[in-house]
């Protein structure tokens, strides 16, 4: 049971990290588009002049208060939009650290433009990666995580073990039956 449980588990998370690229797509056509909605034509072009990046993270960080940056994303990358800066915060938990809310900022001038957290199936990536990696608790629990990853290969490598042997025996019967003229005649 509990090589059953860990084998979901990291089955499940693994199948989360590899969805990776179309969770990100979704979160950009859908949040991070509402977000830039009232930029809809100034937002596709790159600002003619950056502002401050201290100006714009002193404007996230009035917006988002008691949440430590994780990232900036810098104006046309993949977390942020042709026109604003986006900083990422986290929590300053254990549990909420992973919690990512995105505060964008008008690269041009300055000024906080929208934050939200993260949607579900976002959240869903970022609690993924550590619990399939086994990233967080400290030296015990990557300990922990070694020694049900040994055990997880035990196992799969006795099922393949048995799996082989038993189509090898039953090879062996088939043939057997054949150089008996059809009858199954008993192994020596």
């Amino acid at each position: 049971m509990t090589a059953l449980a860990w084998m979901t588990v990291v089955g499940a998370t693994g199948v989360i990290n590899a969805l990776a690229t179309p969770i990100i797509q979704v979160w950009q056509m859908s949040e991070l588009a509402e977000m830039t909605r009232a930029y809809d034509g100034k937002g596709a072009v790159p600002p003619d002049r950056y502002g401050s990046i201290d100006k714009a993270m002193a404007s996230a960080r009035a917006a988002i208060p008691g949440n430590n940056p994780q990232f900036i994303a810098f104006p046309g990358g993949a977390f942020s939009s042709k026109h604003h800066y986006a900083v990422f915060f986290q929590g300053d938990t254990p549990l909420t650290e992973r919690m990512l809310v995105p505060a964008l900022i008008d690269a041009e001038t300055g000024v906080f433009t929208d934050a939200r957290p993260m949607p579900w199936y976002a959240q869903a990536l970022l609690f993924s990666q550590p619990l399939h990696f086994g990233d967080y608790g400290g030296l015990p629990l990557k300990i922990l995580w070694a020694v049900l990853t040994l055990f997880t290969m035990i196992v799969l490598g006795s099922g393949l073990y048995l799996w082989l042997g038993k189509r090898r025996s039953g090879t062996d019967a088939l043939v057997r039956e054949v150089e008996t003229g059809g009858t199954l005649a008993p192994a020596e």
